[in-house]
């Protein structure tokens, strides 16, 4: 008789099934919040490092492949030294443990300001006030003057930058000129739905309706884009192209300082000052000055006319009212809040947990304190808190934006400018100048432990290590980009392959079935992944295409076939147990046998082809399927009823072998006949909603969303049947025997009982501790480097001091003074560019 390509192996397959389930075991205790200890994870990854696919590769793999693998190495030990070196004492492990084990120590909630019933109400009452903002704004005629006007003003500018479209896209010249000016007064709209479905209809029908041009446009556009960038090129002869300079600029950013000359760096820096310097223009060209003023002049007047309609003042004192009563909840429940964070803090795994994760952070930041860094931050907290002048401002900004919502007509006048400049200057000073010294020591320490996490020698040995590791998984010799053929053949024909024949001895979980004529229980399945996987794989295809004109017409065919030969069983000891409890004869029998599929085993062919006109299918149809199988034997070695079973077996083998393959050839093709009348049945229903959105083309959703939604209506239906229908059948798949419906029933051999075992070993172990993770059999390391104690290290900071109190700022010392100019007054220049007082806030502005 013939054989199996991989014999069972009792010994290897009992290591195996145990390892196989020594891993389940591991993922129960991750979800009991169990971790490896430090020295099962240094166990684990030297084991890793020493078997045979990292520590000698297939000799069958490139040179590209084995260098790969080095690289591979190279990054697993790297790993295993930073984490054991920065985790010394198992902290992360303790961190993780601590955080799961926070219940609060002796904080207590502080008392709710309002019951639930009154902030379901209050939630009402102000999502009706902005419903009724959303409607006076929405169809005030000022707001979609204003909107309509942005809209031409865009279109002018996507204009200037279209050649091909630039007649479709610019506005015309009496739009152009009425861009300035206000809409009529008190002018009025329809209401409009502010439904979620209906807003987002108009949206799209309204871009789908004014958009300014379509995918040729674009495409056109593009071309000439191509065309100019070729006629206007650089004196080196390079294409004037941005996008190809962004493209390159990661790839050379490195070799740029290097390789290209100051002159040509210079010559850069101008040329991208010059860019920025003509988009100022062209944008300060379309918003000039007067067209800035005259847009805030506008927005007041329509604040305006929106503030004399009779709903706004219910609405906004509404609005107010609400924010004035929960700000008043929040400064007491701040008062009580600060209680409550103070007995959390009496909770011992909080506190544990913090200092876990202080010292992990500093550990990894190259032994460095992060005390200065806590100190910059406590100390802009307590100044700020202290500051009467800013609690003062913050009154005077709420006092002003309840004026301005309140009084018609405020706004327009020359009181609100100039309370608006005076709380902007005094605004700008407490909150940008006042502590900007706090802010820059903040973002000097911030720096300088961003410093400390580059600098730490580990750190940077694991980087460099996965650096190299995808540089030459995706580059050539020289850093460029290579696509390499070879790492595909190494993948397909030998890490692939490799993993099957690795992965060997697979169990399958205890399957049950009960119903009302027999209960069946099925254990010890073990599937060796060298025998399953197919000896031959087919696939092959045949494209026909015919072009015809006059009277002859166009034709196309399709086929395909795939077979796959050499799927093969050896299973081995399986245990069953079956009870008929209806019909003759009624018996129980428990069990172990043998199923053995060898040879050719089993094999499948499945030829398909595209449906046509005259066939019953509308879109692939099944022309034939062809299963085989050969050499099945089944070995009753243990049995109540041995005797029956050796009698009938022969029988029983030659009737159901052929039955098998027909109900299998029959299964298939109805499986492939009920798939391409589904996807018919969504096709159809497709193309009646499309029809049906003929008729109302403005708000009809995109062709994809009209499939999509067949298909889950189809789901749905399908799923609704599938509900009505009763079944008295149970099937049940069990991982450990808590899981079974037959907990009663204990088969020989039971692969659930081994599993059960390793489940409860999962949850044995004090704290984060567990057994079940001590996986392998390597030694451990014993070149684990010291870890080099935490403390802070002197560098240089901004002072900590408040300007404009009287005392005036603080010098900056040689140990701690970063000269103040950095990232703050980068941000400061970039908002003091324009006119921001104007531009911003509710100053400025003149009538048109």
């Amino acid at each position: 008789m013939a054989s199996v390509n991989r014999p069972t192996n009792t010994q290897i397959k009992e290591k195996d099934i145990n390892n196989k389930l020594q891993l389940y075991g591991i993922y129960s205790a991750f979800s009991n919040g169990k971790v490896p200890s430090n020295k099962q994870i240094d166990i684990a990854l030297n084991s890793a490092l020493a078997s045979k696919p990292l520590s000698a590769p297939s000799p069958k793999l490139s040179e590209e492949g084995q260098k790969l693998v080095a690289d591979l190495r190279d990054v697993i030990n790297k790993a295993k030294l930073l984490l054991l070196t920065k985790n010394e004492g198992n902290v992360l492990q303790d961190f993780i443990w601590q955080t799961q084990k926070i219940s609060g120590g002796d904080a207590k909630a502080p008392n709710a300001p309002v019951d639930k019933e009154t902030a379901r109400q209050h939630g009402d009452q102000a999502l009706e006030g902005l419903r009724t903002l959303g409607t006076l704004i929405l169809s005030n005629g000022q707001f979609r003057k204003l909107l309509n006007d942005a809209t031409i003003l865009i279109r002018d500018m996507a204009g200037d930058a279209a050649t091909n479209t630039a007649s479709r896209v610019k506005p015309s010249e009496e739009q152009l000129s009425q861009i300035d000016a206000a809409a009529e007064d008190n002018t009025w709209h329809e209401v409009p739905d502010l439904s979620r479905d209906n807003i987002r209809s108009q949206i799209k029908a309204s871009y789908d309706k004014n958009r300014p041009f379509g995918k040729d446009d674009v495409k056109d556009a593009a071309g000439n884009a191509v065309d100019t960038a070729d006629q206007n090129r650089q004196p080196n002869g390079d294409l004037d192209a941005g996008a190809g300079a962004a493209v390159a600029a990661n790839q050379l950013k490195d070799q740029a300082s290097t390789n290209v000359p100051d002159e040509t760096q210079e010559k850069a820096k101008q040329k991208t000052s010059q860019f920025r310097e003509s988009t100022r223009n062209y944008l300060s060209s379309k918003m000039p000055q007067d067209r800035r003023e005259q847009t805030i002049w506008r927005l007041k007047k329509m604040v305006v006319e929106i503030q004399g309609h009779a709903d706004y003042q219910q609405a906004i004192e509404t609005l107010l009212s609400l924010a004035e009563t929960y700000a008043g909840h929040g400064r007491d429940m701040s008062t009580a809040g600060a209680g409550t964070v103070k007995g959390a803090h009496t909770d011992e795994s909080l506190k544990t947990a913090e200092t876990d994760l202080k010292t992990l952070i500093e550990r990894f930041a190259n032994s460095t304190s992060t005390e200065d860094l806590f100190d910059s931050i406590n100390t802009i907290y307590r100044d700020a808190d202290k500051d009467p002048e800013l609690k003062k401002w913050f009154k005077s900004v709420d006092g002003y934006v309840r004026k301005c919502l309140r009084e018609q007509g405020f706004i327009m006048q020359d009181a609100a400018n100039d309370e608006w400049h005076s709380l902007y200057d005094s605004g700008r000073f407490l909150l940008r100048e006042r502590y900007r010294d706090h802010t820059n020591r903040i973002l000097d320490e911030f720096k300088f432990m961003s410093s400390q996490f580059e600098q730490d020698p580990q750190n940077k040995a694991f980087g460099e290590a996965v650096q190299k590791l995808f540089l030459d998984l995706g580059n050539d010799a020289d850093g460029k980009p290579q696509f390499k053929p070879h790492l595909i053949k190494d993948l397909s024909q030998v890490i692939i392959p490799a993993i099957f024949e690795h992965v060997r001895y697979v169990p399958i979980p205890r399957i049950e079935v009960s119903d009302p004529m027999v209960d069946a229980v099925v254990e010890n399945l073990v599937i060796e992944s060298d025998n399953l996987m197919p000896n031959a794989l087919e696939f092959s295809t045949d494209n026909y295409f015919r072009w015809g004109r006059k009277k002859i017409s166009n034709k196309r065919h399709n086929a395909v076939m795939i077979s796959a030969t050499g799927v093969q069983l050896d299973l081995r000891d399986v245990s069953y147990y079956v009870k008929r409890k209806q019909g003759f004869p009624s018996l129980t029998d428990t069990g172990i046998m043998d199923v053995i599929l060898s040879g050719d085993g089993f094999s499948f062919k499945i030829a398909a082809s595209t449906a046509h006109k005259k066939d019953r299918q509308h879109f692939a149809k099944v022309d034939k399927v062809t299963v085989n199988i050969k050499n099945l034997d089944i070995k009753i070695k243990k049995s109540n009823h041995k005797l029956l079973f050796g009698i009938a077996k022969p029988i029983l083998l030659k009737v159901m072998r052929p039955a098998i393959t027909k109900v299998l050839e029959k299964q298939i093709a109805e499986s492939f006949t009920k798939g391409d009348a589904q996807l018919w049945a969504i096709h159809q229903e497709a193309q009646k909603a499309i029809e049906a959105a003929k008729q109302d083309p403005e708000n009809a959703p995109s062709l994809y969303q009209q499939y999509v939604s067949a298909v889950q209506r189809d789901v749905a239906q399908r799923r609704a049947k599938a509900e009505k229908i009763v079944s008295n059948t149970k099937v049940n798949t069990a991982v450990t025997t808590q899981d079974s419906i037959f907990q009663n029933i204990k088969l020989e051999g039971s692969i659930s009982s081994k599993a059960t075992e390793f489940k409860d070993l999962a949850a044995k172990g004090e704290k984060w501790e567990s057994p079940v993770f001590s996986i392998g059999s390597a030694n451990e390391s014993t070149d684990i480097p010291k870890l080099a104690a935490v403390g802070r290290k002197p560098h240089n900071t901004a002072p900590s001091s408040v300007r404009g109190t009287g005392t005036g700022a603080s010098p900056s010392s040689d140990v701690n003074g970063y000269p103040t100019e950095g990232f703050t007054n980068q941000v400061d220049q970039a908002f003091d560019s324009g006119d921001v007082k104007g531009g911003l806030g509710l100053g400025g502005g003149k009538q048109a």
